[in-house]
C-alpha cells in the first residue's frame, strides 16, 4: 500500500509550527517500555507498572557520518566478547541510580562532543488511553464551545483519574471501554460523572467545573460515535503510530529502526511516498548499526527520566534534586544540554503525549521555568 505523506505532514507542521522538517538527517531509533498492547483486566490492566513508552535515539546531520564508536567502547571498558553497547552496560537501577553512573557521563559527553543530537517520542500510556473520552465527546455535535479548552479538560480528567486509578479502571472495565455498547452510553456517562464528583466534590478550579459540565451535557447523547465498534477492554493496540509519525514528518531523512517484529510486520506492505519518491526507512540489527546502540542508551535513560517525572510531585522532584551528588547533577546537566541543543535544531525532534501538568513539572524541574502555582 502506498501512502503519500504530504497531506498529513502539512497538518502536523502547521498545527505545531515545526521547524526544519524538510532537512536531511539520519535518525537512529530504539525503544523502551514497549508493552505492545495495553488492556483492561479483572484486577486493573495487563501490566502492573504504567511506564511511559519511549521511542527515540540520536540524529546525525547530513554530511556528518556517525563517528567510530571503538574509542567509546574502549573508554567504557567493553569486553571484546560484548557485541554491542547496551544501556544495561552503562547504568542500572532507577533514575537516580542511573544518574550517578560515570559510564553514562562518558556516553553523554561523547554525544555532545561529536555534535550529535537526540530525538524521542514519549507516551504516558494511561493518559493516552483515557483522554479519548474527552476527544470523543468533543467530536459530537453541540460541543463546539468546549473545543478551545480541550487540553485543560484532558489534563483534569487525567489528574482526577490518578486520584482513584483502580476505581476508574474498574469503571472502564465494567462498561467494556472503549466499546460503549449502544444503549449503555447514559449509564457510562452517569458512572463517569459520579466518579468525578466523588474525587472532586467541590468545584474548586475552573477545569474541574468545565469537565463536570462537559460530562453532564454528554449524558443526552444516544451514543458516542468514537467509542463504538472498538475492541472491548483494549486501551492501546500498539505503538505503530509513533513509528510512522517521524517517517512522515521528516520525509527527506533516513530512518533506521532497531528490529521490532510486530512493527515490521505492520509496516511490511506500506510504502511511504513523497510524490514518486519513497521515504527511506528500514529495520536493522543493532549489532551491525552503532547508531542504534547509542540510541539504546539514550532511550533507556529517557525512559527512566520520563517515569521519574510522572511519578513524583514537583516539590518532591525539587527536594530530591537538591540532594543529588556532583555526578548526578553533571549527568542531568548533560541531558538538559542535549535536549536544549536538539530542540533548538528542530522543535520536531521531541514529542510528548502526556498531561499538561507533566509538561509543566518537566519545564520547572529540568529547565528552571517558574512553576505553575497549583503544582506547588
Amino acid at each position: 500500500m502506498d501512502f503519500d505523506v504530504n497531506a498529513m505532514r502539512d497538518i502536523m507542521i502547521g498545527a505545531f509550527q515545526l521547524r526544519r522538517a524538510d532537512e536531511r538527517f539520519t535518525f537512529y531509533y530504539d525503544e523502551t517500555n514497549n508493552i505492545r498492547k495495553f488492556y483492561l483486566t479483572d484486577d486493573g490492566t495487563n501490566v502492573a507498572e504504567h511506564r511511559n513508552f519511549v521511542l527515540g535515539g540520536i540524529v546525525v546531520k547530513e554530511g556528518c557520518p556517525l563517528p567510530d564508536i571503538a574509542p567509546l567502547r574502549a573508554e567504557l571498558r567493553m569486553q571484546d566478547s560484548a557485541p554491542e553497547i547496551k544501556f544495561a552496560h552503562v547504568a542500572k537501577g532507577d533514575f537516580e541510580q542511573v544518574l550517578a553512573s560515570k559510564k553514562l557521563r562518558t556516553v553523554l559527553s561523547w554525544i555532545v562532543e561529536h555534535g550529535i543530537l537526540i530525538h524521542y517520542s514519549s507516551v504516558n500510556i494511561i493518559y493516552w488511553a483515557i483522554v479519548d473520552i474527552v476527544d470523543a465527546i468533543l467530536a459530537e455535535d453541540g460541543f463546539r464551545s468546549y473545543h478551545p479548552h480541550q487540553q485543560p479538560l484532558k489534563n483534569e480528567l487525567y489528574r482526577l483519574t490518578n486520584l482513584g486509578k483502580p476505581e476508574f479502571l474498574a469503571l472502564l472495565r465494567r462498561h467494556r471501554y472503549p466499546h460503549i455498547q449502544p444503549g449503555r452510553t447514559a449509564d457510562f456517562i452517569a458512572d463517569v460523572n459520579a466518579f468525578l464528583h466523588a474525587l472532586s466534590p467541590e468545584d474548586d478550579n475552573l477545569p474541574a467545573l468545565m469537565l463536570k459540565g462537559l460530562i453532564e451535557k454528554s449524558a443526552t447523547l444516544p451514543e458516542i460515535t468514537s467509542l463504538v465498534d472498538n475492541e472491548e477492554n483494549v486501551l492501546i493496540d500498539g505503538f505503530h503510530t509513533f513509528y510512522t509519525r517521524p517517517i512522515m514528518l521528516f520525509k527527506n531523512a533516513v530512518h533506521i529502526f532497531d528490529r521490532e517484529i510486530q512493527i515490521e510486520k505492520s509496516l511490511s506492505d506500506t510504502t511511504f511516498k513523497d510524490g514518486d519518491r519513497d521515504v527511506s526507512f528500514r529495520f536493522a540489527d543493532s549489532k551491525s548499526e552503532p547508531g542504534i546502540q547509542i540510541a539504546d542508551v539514550i532511550t533507556g535513560f529517557l525512559g527512566k527520566y520520563q517515569s521519574f517525572v510522572e511519578d513524583h510531585s514537583l516539590p518532591e522532584l525539587m527536594r530530591r534534586k537538591s540532594a543529588w551528588s556532583e555526578m548526578q547533577a553533571e549527568n542531568f546537566g548533560l541531558l538538559r544540554q542535549l535536549i536544549d541543543l536538539s530542540d533548538d535544531a528542530s522543535n520536531a525532534f521531541i514529542y510528548r503525549s502526556t498531561a499538561m501538568d507533566s509538561e509543566w513539572k518537566n519545564d520547572s524541574f529540568m529547565h528552571g521555568r517558574p512553576p505553575m502555582r497549583h503544582l506547588l
